[in-house]
């Protein structure tokens, strides 16, 4: 006879306890995307209907996270390590629209609409990880919650004065008035202040990619970032840029102002 006592069969135990550290991947990506300005400011609740529909993907440098021309079924948002956007430009010289670290938003200004992503998304650092959000999260929220519309409008006007500051930049004056507001563009992006008072930048970007961003070859940016480091101004690394002279970088721009010409174009003028 049977016991009344007998244990159950294994497979009928419950299962063990979670281990009070496991976090779900859903709560992971939506503590991800609350540290990114531009999604945080869409309302707690659409952060959470992205977290649900994110997507974690890691990418090696070489390859590629989205391609130029594609349409926008995502927007991301850098997780670890950092993205470089480039305008391809078949036959012509590459354009690098920008870069972005940790906690940044990137392609959102395209997933509105769905619109063709206007460069391709490459790992700059070794490594990357991002959050692939699909962009009818995105479009959905614009459609219900008119906060998240708001607060989106003034995501994009952001972008467009960003841009426009970008364009202006690639006008500006020598190709060392660009590369030094280039590089203290990327000082107040990502610099971290050393105790003797320099500026690191770990933004690892090639002389091949400084020459693309500011409109120049290759051989006049090695010349000025030579140049520029046995004068003391700075030194470069694997890691990106030690900033040691501010002041001798913000004295090359102090010239230059960006004046916003709200006839679709943006301008640098010598100021007088």
């Amino acid at each position: 006879m049977d016991s009344l006592y007998a244990t159950s069969p294994v497979d009928d135990a419950p299962p063990p306890p979670t281990p009070a550290s496991y976090i779900s991947p859903t709560a992971r990506h939506e503590a991800l995307l609350r540290r990114s300005r531009l999604v945080a400011s869409l309302g707690l609740d659409v952060v959470r209907d992205m977290a649900q529909a994110a997507t974690s993907r890691r990418f090696m440098k070489g390859e590629t996270i989205w391609r130029a021309g594609t349409s926008a079924g995502h927007f991301l948002v850098v997780v670890s390590g950092m993205v470089k956007l480039v305008a391809p430009n078949p036959g012509l010289r590459q354009a690098l629209i920008d870069v972005f670290g940790p906690s940044e938003a990137v392609g959102y200004w395209v997933a509105v609409d769905g619109s063709p992503y206007i460069g391709d998304a490459l790992p700059l650092t070794a490594k990357v990880e991002v959050l692939l959000v699909p962009a009818n999260t995105l479009t959905h929220a614009m459609r219900t919650r008119p906060d998240a519309t708001l607060a989106l409008t003034h995501g994009l006007l952001e972008h467009t004065r960003t841009l426009r500051a970008k364009i202006a930049v690639m006008c500006a004056g020598s190709v060392e008035h660009r590369l030094a507001m280039l590089l203290l563009d990327l000082k107040a992006r990502f610099g971290d202040e050393d105790a003797d008072g320099s500026v690191i930048v770990q933004v690892p970007l090639s002389r091949g990619d400084l020459a693309i961003s500011v409109g120049a070859t290759v051989e006049t940016v090695i010349r000025t970032m030579s140049r520029w480091q046995k004068a003391g101004v700075l030194e470069t690394d694997a890691r990106g840029f030690v900033l040691r002279d501010l002041s001798a970088l913000e004295r090359l721009v102090e010239g230059f102002r960006v004046t916003a010409v709200y006839d679709g174009e943006a301008r640098a003028t010598a100021a007088s």
